[in-house]
């Protein structure tokens, strides 16, 4: 019995049946995880699947309210029409030529593909007189007629006088054009939207909006299912085609979704019209998303067999060796193994053990060495010494002339071949030379060397340089040497010293090399007040030639003074920031020539100085073109923001005090000047703030605390943000800058 408890028990301890029980805990663990993943996932998926039907009416929601916003606001703009008003106050006498006018206005609103629009009318009641895009008739003959409904009749119509709503949007109807009794030509399906203004009783808008094109717009579900009710639930639209699809359930603002026999109702209510818009999804469709796949289930179990199938194959192949390892051991020694709940590991330690003790007196013979070793000064395991050593680091900064996606691969080919032949060279010469890429188009290299040997690493670079120039149409390269350091806590303050040299190469495709020694004088970027003030009044008039002339004129100048490729785009750059100043501030859309960020990338991809030069030109030419066009119109309502900000952009300006000046809201008067400037309100005042403090900067003795209240700003932490908002550096490193 306690030969058999025995053989039970090694069996047991054996290295095999260890195994072979670990991996099955393992597997069995990754099978239950993978088992709670599959069930949270569908969990998950189901919650994420109605997430997103709830989001998709959000948008829905959001782009038809939007649009009844939108509407709202174009027609109460257009009562302020020159032309409406004329045609409103002439009373009963009607002007056939602003008439005419004013029809023109309508097409010009009805034809803007994004207000959707099939009609807009205006409707006078003294004299009862209707006007459209395509008439203007009485109203009788008009809505009894040209846009006849059977939904809203001319009395409908005549009642809206007496309404006290300002704003509603109505049941969409069919309307049909019938020039002959019983002869009707179908004008599609609308919704009325009617606009009054409470000074103006006698008189009101309404606009027909075409329901498909809005749906067609704005619905973006997979599912059709969708449904338009009023605030009382009443149904206004619907698109679902599905016979077995009832009226939605009643609309409960404490959800966001119901669920009726077979189907997810998911309600949201517009905050303009105070319509409720309804999204239907089957539930068939939300379970087909969320069913576990047959094939991923098999797949789980497969996977479970294999897996046990291979913890036995590799539980058994790890025990054969080990047990012909220990049945060798065997028979070279015997010795008491350690204690151990693995009978394997217990043979196997006792061996380990005898090893141990084998390298403990053959350390104990080595410490001896090294005593006698140090006693007689015996020097051995010789190591490199950094500290005190002298190092330079040389930088090799690549510049690729065609960039894009298709040439990420041949850059990296050409980097990693460039790096290969830079290590080749330097090790030649410099053997304990290290060189390593640090970045796509930068390669370091730290060389030791005495000083002395400065003019011989000049050299190499040169030779080097021959090389690389092989290659300058496609790449071409800047060489930095740091000076001298010896203390490795200084490799920082060497690379940073080798890539603000890096910055010094002068603006052509030749590569070069640079040093501390060769590094050139401060160049002004900037033009100087005077020259600013003829460049923005040639350009503000049109003046092509005067402009470019100035420009050339400045570039040449920075190309005789040797200026730095760096100082050539930040001028560039200025130019640029400058004109497009300019064409925001006259409302020309120049959205074809790219913003800010595209054309300052535009500029950085000119290689040479003629190249910057015909950039400029190109750009400064397309500039004028614009001006030319925009010279003769003017906006009213921007020209007086853009007036007033400039006499008082160092005062306390808000939106609102601007929009009392004009007696309209502050949020119309914010839409209305992005749409028409292109730019928000606060963005624009900073700017033009930005702007004229560079002005008061390069004034001499002027001091930055004060050209910060001067140009609006109250705090000087507000003031350093916004400059480097929109200048990309602080007003103490513009100042540096411009002034050499």
């Amino acid at each position: 019995m306690m030969l058999s408890n025995l053989k039970l028990r090694a069996t047991v301890n054996s290295l095999f049946i260890r195994l072979f029980a670990s991996f099955l805990i393992v597997v069995v663990i990754l099978v239950s995880f993978n088992f709670f993943s599959l069930t949270f996932s569908k969990n998950k998926v189901r919650d994420e699947v109605i997430n997103y039907n709830t989001l998709n009416l959000k948008s829905t929601t959001d782009n038809y309210e939007k649009e009844f916003e939108l509407i709202k606001n174009q027609l109460i703009n257009f009562y302020f029409n020159e032309n409406v008003q004329l045609l409103y106050f002439g009373g009963n006498s009607i002007n056939y030529d602003i008439a005419a006018k004013t029809m023109q206005d309508i097409r010009q609103i009805t034809v803007n593909p994004l207000l959707f629009l099939d009609n807009l009318i205006l409707y006078y009641r003294k004299p009862s007189l209707v006007l459209d895009k395509n008439s203007m008739t009485a109203d009788s003959t008009f809505f009894n007629k040209f846009y006849s409904s059977k939904d809203y009749p001319l009395a409908f119509w005549q009642s809206q006088f007496q309404s006290q709503t300002n704003f509603r949007v109505y049941a969409p109807s069919n309307f049909y054009d019938i020039p002959f009794a019983n002869d009707y030509n179908s004008l599609g399906q609308a919704f009325p939207v009617v606009v009054k203004n409470t000074w103006t009783q006698d008189f009101y808008m309404a606009a027909f909006l075409d329901i498909r094109k809005m749906f067609q717009a704005y619905h973006l579900s997979i599912n059709d299912n969708f449904f338009i009710l009023d605030a009382d639930g009443k149904q206004l639209f619907t698109s679902s085609t599905d016979a077995n699809l009832g009226a939605p359930p009643a609309y409960d603002s404490a959800k966001a979704y119901t669920k009726k026999d077979n189907y997810y109702y998911f309600y949201r209510k517009g905050s303009v019209s105070g319509l409720i818009y309804v999204n239907v999804v089957p539930d068939a469709f939300i379970a087909s998303q969320v069913k576990l796949n047959v094939s991923l289930v098999s797949l789980l179990i497969i996977s479970l067999g294999i897996s046990i199938v291979a913890s036995l194959l590799f539980s058994f192949g790890f025990h054969q060796p080990i047990r012909r390892m220990v049945a060798s051991s065997k028979q070279a020694n015997s010795s008491v193994p350690v204690h151990s709940r693995i009978s394997e590991f217990n043979q196997l330690g006792s061996q380990i053990n005898r090893i141990h003790e084998d390298l403990n007196s053959k350390n104990s013979q080595l410490q001896s060495f090294a005593y006698m070793s140090k006693v007689k000064k015996i020097r051995s395991n010789l190591e490199m010494e950094f500290v005190d050593r002298p190092y330079v680091i040389v930088l090799f900064e690549l510049t690729y002339m065609k960039r894009g996606q298709d040439y990420k691969r041949i850059e990296q080919n050409w980097s990693y071949y460039m790096r290969q032949f830079i290590e080749l060279e330097f090790k030649k010469h410099y053997s304990e030379s290290l060189t390593f890429q640090i970045e796509s188009s930068r390669i370091l290299s730290v060389i030791f060397m005495e000083e002395s040997d400065y003019s011989a690493l000049k050299q190499l670079l040169s030779q080097m340089k021959h090389i690389f120039d092989f290659d300058k149409e496609e790449v071409y390269v800047t060489m930095s040497i740091s000076p001298f350091y010896t203390s490795a806590a200084q490799m920082t303050e060497a690379y940073d010293e080798a890539l603000k040299l890096s910055k010094n190469r002068r603006l052509n495709k030749e590569t070069q090399i640079i040093d501390g020694m060769e590094a050139p004088g401060l160049v002004s970027m900037f033009l100087t007040p005077r020259q600013e003030h003829e460049f923005v009044v040639n350009l503000q008039a049109g003046n092509e030639a005067e402009t470019l002339q100035i420009v050339n004129r400045f570039l040449a100048q920075l190309y005789k003074k040797a200026a730095t490729s760096q100082q050539f785009y930040h001028f560039g750059d200025e130019i640029i920031h400058k004109t497009l100043k300019i064409l925001t501030a006259i409302q020309a859309d120049y959205s074809h020539l790219g913003d800010q960020a595209v054309l300052r990338e535009q500029i950085f991809d000119c290689h040479s100085y003629e190249q910057l030069a015909a950039y400029l030109e190109k750009f400064l030419t397309a500039a004028v073109d614009l001006i030319h066009r925009k010279k003769d119109e003017r906006d009213p309502i921007t020209a007086f923001v853009f007036e007033h900000l400039e006499k008082n952009y160092s005062g306390d300006i808000t939106l609102e005090l601007v929009a009392d000046l004009l007696n309209i809201s502050s949020g119309y008067l914010s839409t209305y000047f992005k749409d028409k400037a292109g730019v928000n309100f606060i963005d624009y005042l900073n700017d033009l703030r930005i702007r004229k403090a560079k002005e008061m900067l390069l004034e001499p003795g002027s001091l930055i605390q004060d050209v910060a209240r001067k140009a609006g700003y109250q705090n000087m932490n507000s003031f350093n943000r916004m400059f480097k908002k929109f200048s990309g550096i602080t007003p103490s490193e513009f100042r540096k800058q411009a002034l050499p």
